[in-house]
């Protein structure tokens, strides 16, 4: 059997449901993330497409998805939780709501922040960044993985060498690769693979519980461009994300 790269971003988390900035901090998922978890998982069993292979953040709601998916699957699937996974530090703007943000930053500078390859919030307040060191799912990792803000473009730089290293190896071999990660690291993931401009990223929209599959091409890359999600219905999730000012 060929192999395929499937991303999936987590269910729905608690922060999602209040609409706020979210980050590092490790929230659980809702019940209706869960459910989207379970569906995602019956989704890849409708299309014969099972993965041997799970690689997801440190956070515990890609984490809870994933095994919500291996549970559906009814298979014991290896999974591995990757720090370079896990979601963009939005720095001063972790634990505002949306609406604030918006509020207080104006239209532009708040797409600019959130959108943009290159926006990085203000850092975070000394105190709640050493606090967020020692959450359980960061304790122990290094600076580089838990930085006081980070525009989009340092996930990407943490995110790059994982896709050839890992997940291109891997799929290149016949394994079936699953990534359970977050809004913005499977952002910076899709730029990578799919080599987006600026404006393409600032467009792209990753709904929760969706998977997204890519195919091996032959050249060493992946296809088609942009994946395909295993259910058509996902695009207009794609556009309820767009109209809240993306992920």
């Amino acid at each position: 059997m060929s192999g395929a790269l499937v991303l999936l971003r987590h269910g729905e988390s608690t922060t999602n449901q209040a609409g706020t900035f979210t980050g590092l901090v490790d929230v659980p998922l809702t019940s209706r993330g869960e459910e989207q978890a379970r569906q995602a998982g019956r989704l890849l069993a409708a299309h014969h497409v099972i993965p041997d292979l799970i690689l997801t953040s440190t956070l515990q709601r890609a984490v809870h998805t994933a095994d919500l998916v291996s549970d559906v699957l009814g298979r014991d699937i290896p999974t591995t939780a990757v720090w370079e996974f896990n979601e963009r530090n939005y720095g001063a703007l972790t634990g505002m709501t949306k609406a604030a943000a918006r509020a207080a930053l104006g239209e532009v500078e708040y797409m600019r922040l959130r959108r943009s390859r290159d926006g990085r919030p203000a850092p975070m307040p000394l105190r709640q960044w050493l606090t967020l060191r020692r959450s359980p799912a960061l304790r122990g990792l290094g600076r580089a993985a838990v930085r006081r803000t980070e525009a989009l473009s340092d996930v990407i730089t943490r995110i790059r060498p994982v896709l050839h290293d890992r997940l291109l190896p891997a799929v290149a071999a016949g394994r079936m690769v699953l990534v359970v990660a977050h809004g913005n690291s499977l952002r910076a993931l899709c730029a990578c693979i799919d080599d987006l401009s600026d404006a393409e990223l600032a467009e792209l929209n990753l709904p929760t519980g969706q998977p997204l599959l890519y195919r091996p091409n032959g050249a060493g890359s992946l296809q088609p461009r942009g994946g395909k999600y295993l259910d058509p219905a996902s695009h207009h999730a794609a556009a309820l994300v767009a109209a809240e000012g993306g992920t």
